[in-house]
């Protein structure tokens, strides 16, 4: 049985990358992967740590997913990303215990990362999913 076992990112979408960058680049002295992502019209700022990946997401247009999230909700954490061993195993336990996957499946994340979200109650506020690493 795969279980969740840790915190694997959080994301924030921002307006603008630039200054939230630098902020996080002072705060947690270290310098970040930055990539633009043009399939999903976003620029990113990865920095990672203590293992925790904290992502920082700017739509590149007002089309898209994250355009529509920044719409809705505003700047600030929108998607926090659980660490599980098997995704297929985890998604199996929990749809027993009454937590479903979301409508659009299992896609790949950034670098080798797998990841699936979840059905989860508005209440909570962010996005909640589920990431599994895959051996490159």
């Amino acid at each position: 049985m795969s279980t969740v076992n840790s915190i694997h990112h959080l994301n924030f979408v921002v307006r603008e990358l630039a200054p939230q960058v630098e902020y996080l680049r002072t705060l947690l002295q270290s310098e970040p992967i930055i990539e633009d992502l043009p399939t999903r019209q976003v620029k990113t700022a990865r920095f990672c740590l203590s293992g925790v990946w904290i992502v920082l997401v700017q739509p590149l247009s007002t089309e898209g997913e994250v355009a529509r999230i920044l719409a809705e909700r505003g700047e600030g954490l929108f998607l926090l990303s659980f660490n599980v061993d098997s995704l297929d195993e985890s998604l199996e336990t929990l749809s027993k215990q009454g937590i479903y996957s979301d409508n659009k499946g299992k896609r790949q994340g950034l670098d080798n990362w797998t990841i699936q979200d979840l059905d989860c109650p508005n209440a909570l506020g962010p996005i909640l999913q589920l990431c599994q690493l895959i051996s490159k």
